[in-house]
């Protein structure tokens, strides 16, 4: 037998052991009550994560202002590395809302 075939029975075995324990857990859960519908009262979470999302947002989109006024001061102020704070801003923006939504779709 090779290391190939070797490593490949390791795989596979590896991975039933990871589902067996996977349908266990579940199985688990659904014996202690877990019926996949939301309990009553969960409307607060709800409203809780939307409040943190919310302000989330607005922090990130205050960060961002305050950066790029910085560097505006900068560039008004005469820097020589302005431009590429403005540019490292404005690539890791696009990364963040165009780049990664894309990779993740």
């Amino acid at each position: 037998m090779n290391r190939v075939s070797a490593l490949r029975g390791v795989v596979c075995i590896t991975f039933g052991v990871c589902v067996g324990c996977c349908c266990v857990e579940m199985s688990a859960l659904k014996a202690a009550g877990l019926t996949g519908t939301a309990p009553s009262g969960s409307g607060a979470i709800t409203q809780l994560v939307a409040t943190l999302t919310s302000n989330w947002e607005w922090l990130i989109g205050t960060g961002v202002g305050l950066v790029l006024m910085l560097i505006a001061g900068l560039m008004m102020f005469g820097s020589q590395r302005a431009p590429d704070h403005l540019f490292r801003v404005i690539g890791a923006i696009m990364l963040i809302l165009i780049v990664i939504p894309a990779v993740l779709a």
